[in-house]
């Protein structure tokens, strides 16, 4: 397939879902902006799969995912007629990205195929550093960085984003049968399952809740440390996606209940401020 309406077709895939990280490649330089719209486009899918299908079905779109990957490592990747599979493939070639970031992705995924409960928190930091540590060692790939310690750093950056969708979609997620929160948090802050499948508004549950917003403020300072590290030329879209997740986490740190009660988002109105915020910072960096 033509690489250009390859990579047009992932960006209509990107643009459609609306993400706030589109917002963010906006401000890239034209070469790694369609790179990461590849790259989304194919998570995307990953992502369609596990959460807009469910048992045998999730399982083969999962399946289905993967073989686009590994077509797009083919050397025959720019005859598929699949757009992501030639999309994909030209921006492994050009940013040389390894194929370990996109398998771990798959393991996460792979968690969300069944009912999800973590018991530790150990548990709950290795699924985040495979669905979004993930994301953020492949979005560095594209940026381009100065230092190894880069790859770590985008690993704390995708947990710190994951950590606060997990508070975000807490209600969302238990309809799903799904339950990130360990339940060793639980126990310590004495709220049980039920009470969280009910969503209980209780003493108990905020207890919970300040240790979820205190770890993962701890992620979101250390992965601070990556703006210096990374390509001037994307610098802006890390700091809007960074900022982004960050007005996320302190409306729920502010007010915890809310995930009980609401999905938290941002305004388009807000986001576009957090655009111009990026540019100033790019202009006087």
């Amino acid at each position: 397939m033509d690489l250009s309406t390859a990579y047009k077709e992932c960006h209509q895939i990107v643009k459609q879902v609306g993400s706030s990280f589109y917002y963010g490649m906006m401000l890239l330089p034209q070469p790694k902006r369609v790179a990461l719209y590849a790259i989304y486009a194919w998570s995307r899918i990953c992502d369609d799969a596990v959460d807009e299908f469910t048992g045998q079905a999730a399982h083969q779109r999962l399946q289905e995912a993967e073989a686009l990957l590994y077509r797009a490592v083919q050397p025959s990747y720019l005859e598929d007629e699949h757009p992501v599979v030639s999309a994909l493939g030209e921006t492994i070639r050009r940013y040389q990205i390894p194929l370990d970031p996109f398998e771990d992705l798959l393991r996460g995924m792979r968690i969300d195929l069944n009912p999800v409960e973590f018991r530790t928190f150990s548990e709950l930091e290795r699924y985040c550093e495979y669905v979004a540590g993930s994301v953020g060692r492949l979005c560095a790939y594209v940026f381009g960085f100065t230092d190894s310690d880069a790859l770590r750093l985008a690993n704390q950056m995708g947990i710190a984003l994951q950590l606060t969708n997990v508070m975000r979609d807490l209600k969302e997620d238990i309809a799903r049968n799904r339950v990130y929160i360990p339940t060793e948090d639980l126990e310590t802050a004495g709220y049980s399952l039920t009470d969280l499948r009910r969503c209980r508004r209780t003493p108990q549950f905020r207890r919970m809740m300040v240790q979820q917003v205190e770890r993962t403020r701890a992620y979101y300072r250390r992965a601070a440390e990556l703006f210096p590290l990374i390509a001037s030329d994307a610098r802006r879209c890390l700091q809007m996606i960074y900022a982004v997740y960050f007005e996320l986490f302190k409306a729920i740190e502010a007010n915890p209940e809310i995930v009980l009660q609401q999905r938290v988002s941002l305004s388009r109105t807000k986001k576009i401020h957090l655009i111009w915020d990026a540019l100033w910072q790019k202009q006087i960096g």
